[in-house]
């Protein structure tokens, strides 16, 4: 059996309207009073999931910014890990194309060059948003992410111009279709779960983990048993062959899954 729950949210805990449904929620408190420890493991940003713990009722540890900050259940930071300066210039002003949109997560801020409304839509019930303002007076040291959002196809040719310029030296990865993410090339969930999991003396057989995209990928490779949804970007389910499947978070896969394997 398991002892640590560790779930993404997009697309795997969160519904397409970017809710935990009622039901998710009753399981997840449930486990939580039989003593299983549920820990959050995302890409969005630390100030925005606490909204989101708010919502889910729990106290929960938080893998953000896809590994690259880990706050214990408290809030205290525990790890934190930047892109590093020099290759932060790169990123901003050396590798653009038309129709896509900039983002970088530094310190508590969300920052952009420019507005674009339809990226509020992921965070509906939190006050966490960004902060228009001129990249070139901005100081490149603690960039914990840099992340394209855009057409899927003029972003897999910005991952292309990056992987041929920094190779594995940054972690460059699809979160949605329409999201490219970029983080210090040791930053990834996988390694930040298994980093906690260290903590807590739990071996990986005893930890599951739930994921929907390619930023998921090491953290269901590393987990003993790493669950792939059905909504899963195609990338990940041809990577991941093999590894189970449950319903869609639509469905709440999440939950049913956990609701069979624990017998709820």
């Amino acid at each position: 059996m398991y002892d640590v729950i560790v779930s993404d949210l997009d697309g795997t805990l969160l519904n397409s309207r970017h809710r935990i449904s009622g039901y998710t929620r009753e399981v997840l408190h449930e486990l939580t009073r039989r003593g299983i420890e549920f820990i959050v493991a995302t890409g969005r940003h630390h100030v925005d999931v606490r909204a989101i713990r708010d919502q889910l009722g729990l106290n929960v540890s938080l893998i953000t910014s896809n590994g690259a900050r880990i706050h214990d259940a408290d809030g205290r930071l525990l790890h934190n890990r930047a892109i590093p300066p020099e290759m932060v210039e790169d990123l901003l002003f050396r590798f653009r194309l038309p129709g896509v949109h900039l983002n970088l997560y530094q310190g508590d801020h969300w920052l952009v060059e420019e507005p674009l409304p339809a990226l509020l839509d992921f965070c509906p019930d939190s006050p966490f948003r960004y902060r228009v303002t001129d990249l070139r007076q901005l100081p490149a040291e603690g960039v914990d992410k840099v992340f394209y959002a855009g057409d899927h196809a003029q972003l897999e040719k910005v991952e292309d111009m990056l992987l041929a310029r920094f190779g594995d030296k940054l972690n460059i990865t699809f979160s949605l279709p329409i999201c490219l993410e970029v983080m210090h090339g040791e930053v990834n969930k996988g390694s930040a779960m298994a980093s906690l999991a260290a903590q807590r003396n739990t071996p990986m057989a005893r930890v599951l983990a739930f994921g929907d995209g390619m930023n998921d990928y090491e953290m269901l490779r590393r987990a003993g048993t790493g669950v792939v949804m059905a909504n899963a970007h195609t990338r990940l389910q041809d990577a991941l062959p093999h590894h189970e499947r449950t319903l869609s978070a639509d469905e709440d896969g999440v939950a049913r899954y956990l609701a069979r394997v624990f017998e709820l």
